[in-house]
């Protein structure tokens, strides 16, 4: 059986340990500070998103108006699909 005989002081353990505790802190802490920063980026970019969204809303709602102020001749569609309809008849009604 292989036996290793290890002396370690105590001081020496309470103090790698004391450092390598801090060690991690602080990485933890650096850490936390990029992803809270880059967490304010992006809600920034959020923000300015759904501003140029609202504005272009904005102006879909302003040109809606105007369109609606001018009178422009417009053909239902539903006309178009009666006329189909009825020449669909009128073909089945020849072919009997």
């Amino acid at each position: 059986m292989l036996l290793i005989k290890l002396t370690i002081d105590l001081a020496v353990l309470i103090g790698i340990t004391a450092v390598a505790f801090f060690t991690g802190l602080l990485l933890r802490g650096a850490k936390l500070k990029k992803q809270k920063r880059r967490i304010g980026e992006l809600e920034k970019e959020m923000i300015a998103n759904h501003a140029e969204i609202l504005e272009l809303q904005q102006e879909k709602l302003q040109l809606e108006e105007k369109l609606k102020g001018t009178k422009i001749p417009v053909i239902p569609i539903t006309a178009k699909e009666e006329k189909k309809s009825e020449k669909l008849q009128d073909r089945s009604a020849s072919n009997k």
